[in-house]
């Protein structure tokens, strides 16, 4: 093998599959604490807008680490 795309291309596929998933799950999960944060606010209870930041940060740190190890995972078991 001399290092066509064909050997680049699971390491693309790969990372580009974790990227489009991971943007997907936190809009998924954004849009599912916004919705109730608005129904919290129709009812006029107070939504702690901090709390819910660190918990978004931490999904996404979550998320951004999950595809680091996938890729490196792939590279060392590909190798």
């Amino acid at each position: 093998m001399n290092g066509s795309w064909i050997n680049i291309f699971p390491y693309f596929a790969g990372a580009f599959k974790l990227i489009v998933l991971g943007i997907g799950g936190y809009l998924a999960i954004k849009w599912h604490f916004d919705e109730e944060a608005r129904v919290r606010e129709e009812k006029g209870v107070v939504f702690d807008r901090s709390n819910y930041m660190k918990k978004m940060a931490m999904i996404l740190v979550c998320l951004v680490t999950l595809v680091i190890l996938v890729i490196y995972a792939t590279n060392w078991y590909l190798d």
